[in-house]
This record gives C-alpha cells, structure tokens and sequence, in this order.
C-alpha cells in the first residue's frame, strides 16, 4: 500500500495517525470535514479532501478522486453524550457514514484495505467486571454504542454480499498529548493547567470518580490501526485496550500530580436521567496478541502526563475535536 485515505483526519486521533503513517512512509489524503479545516490540514500535514462521510455522493467522489490503497475510516460523532442529544446527527455520521464508506470502496477500489473504527461502547453492560473479548455479547447501553454495533453490523454484511476487504477495531478509551477538552479526560487536564487556588480554590468536583476505565495512549491505539490496516482480517474485528482497568479517581490522581496542583478530589452527584452510564471498562486485547503479537508500549501515567503538559502554556479551544 502507498496511498491511504483517512476520514476524520483532523481530529485528534486523525492527527496522531496520520503523523504515524508519514512517517512510515506513506502518501496520506486527509478527509475534512470542510474547507476551512482541509486548508489548516494542509498547512500542517499535506494534501487533503473535503468529505463528509454523512454525504453519500460526496464521499464516492472522493475515494474515486484519491483512489487509495487503503482507507482508515475515523469519522463520526465519537461523543456519547452527543449521540444522545443529536440522535439524527449521530445516525448520519456513524451508520450512514460506515454505509457510505464502504459502498464508495466498493465501487471505486475494490481492493482496498479498510480499517473502521468501532467503540467499546458496543458492549454496554457486560455484568460481572471481566475482561471483555471479542465474542462478549454486544449489549450497547446508549445510543452511541447501539449505533456503532448497528454501523457494524452494516459492515458484515457488505463483507457477505460484495467480499469488502474490511477490519473492524474496537478500541477502549484512550487520551494523549493535545486531547480536546470536549472529551473528560482533556476537559480535567485544561482545568488543572489553568488551575488558580486563589480562583478555584482546593477541591476539584468531578463526577464518576469511582468508574472503572481501560485507557490506553493515543499511539498505541494509532499504531495498532496502522498494523491492522495492514495485516488485520477481512470481517474481524479486534480488542485495541491495555487489559488493565484503573478508576476515575485513580487517573485524574495521576494528572494532579503531573500538573503540580494541590487539589482534593470530590465526587459530583449526577442526575438519575444520564444515558447508558456503564460503571466499567476492562478489555482482553488476547486475539491482537495471540494473533499479531501485539502490546501496548506506553503506560497510562505517560498518556496522562503527555495530555497535561500539552495543555501548559496553550490557550484554550486550540485542541482538537475527534
């Protein structure tokens, strides 16, 4: 493969990866979501297209115009929350955005390798807390994770009727250097580093604190992408997580301490109408292991030491959004 295709290419992960992929000597196309982020894409990285996956006709003319050897598909409402209260929004960017992904390759690169990004969110509530294989039932709990497992689904059945030569990656949580605030752990690490106990005093209200998590650093999971775009199985799908879990309260612990603050940690009681709230994560990455010989390489106090130092010293809104 030498030209890859990502959609979602300027959001945070798009970033990361597409920084990763160049340097192993790849020829990327950036897939924007419109022309305001294809020029501040260009300007950083290199050539991009708008795309935007929710636009069937759009994005068959831009994986015919790229006409890539491999396509990594990020794109998509990949907030929760957002899910939730855009239900619509999130259907056309995730479901019909995997349909449209995938009906474009067809047609124009038959042949190409696909890699789609799932979410842990597929298996809700699992019961007992376990590590969560691959064939864990999938029991979405809210209406992100209900649309990733249908997107999915829409996945297998292009691989049945039209032989697509497609991976699916399911990764757990993740955070690294420059992490939006719209995501939790980038939102704590903006307050810590603007954090004036004279202003905000000595205690830090957070909700959740006592969640369990399986949270990865962001090049790992870009590395693991990278590998399964390469070698993964057409219609598998694959664990990307540290099969280790820590709580809430553990990992932004973790941040006070790397942003030198002096800051009690106080549990914020959340209303009872909170969607699908899923109380622990905790992922068996075995088959990418057993298979590929796969392992995290970076342990979570470097991930969350590396969010909170890129956020020092750098105004807020500057972070990326995916």
């Amino acid at each position: 493969m030498k030209t890859l295709f990502i959609t979602g290419a300027e959001g945070f992960t798009g970033q990361h990866l597409v920084d990763y992929l160049r340097r192993r000597g790849y020829e990327v196309v950036g897939g924007v979501r419109n022309r305001a982020r294809k020029l501040a894409f260009e300007r950083k990285f290199g050539k991009a297209i708008v795309c935007d996956v929710s636009d069937a006709i759009n994005v068959a003319r831009a994986v015919a115009s790229v006409k890539p050897d491999g396509i990594i598909h990020l794109a998509g409402v990949s907030l929760p929350h957002i899910a939730n209260a855009e239900p619509l929004t999130a259907y056309q960017s995730i479901v019909t955005g995997w349909a449209n992904v995938l009906d474009a390759a067809r047609r124009a690169v038959p042949r190409a390798r696909i890699l789609l990004a799932s979410s842990c969110e597929v298996y809700g509530d699992a019961g007992t807390p376990r590590p969560i294989d691959e064939q864990t039932p999938l029991n979405p709990v809210n209406t992100f994770g209900a649309l990733k497992a249908t997107a999915e689904s829409i996945a297998h059945t292009f691989f049945l009727n039209y032989h697509t030569n497609a991976t699916i990656a399911r990764p757990f949580h993740y955070t690294g250097p420059g992490q939006s605030d719209a995501f939790f752990f980038g939102a704590v690490a903006r307050r810590l580093a603007e954090w004036d106990p004279a202003v905000h005093g000595e205690k830090l209200q957070l909700p959740d604190l006592g969640f369990q998590r399986d949270v990865l650093h962001v090049t790992d999971v870009v590395e693991a992408y990278a590998y399964l775009l390469e070698e993964g199985r057409p219609n598998e799908v694959y664990n990307i997580c540290s099969g280790k879990t820590h709580t809430v309260r553990q990992i932004v612990e973790m941040m006070v301490r790397a942003a030198g603050r002096r800051v009690e940690l106080v549990d914020l009681e959340t209303g009872e109408d909170d969607e699908g709230h899923v109380t622990w994560f905790w992922g068996d990455y075995g088959k990418m292991r057993s298979e590929y010989e796969w392992e995290p390489r970076f342990t979570l106090e470097q991930a969350v030491n590396e969010l909170v130092e890129s956020c020092v010293g750098q105004p807020s809104g500057i972070h990326n959004t995916r």
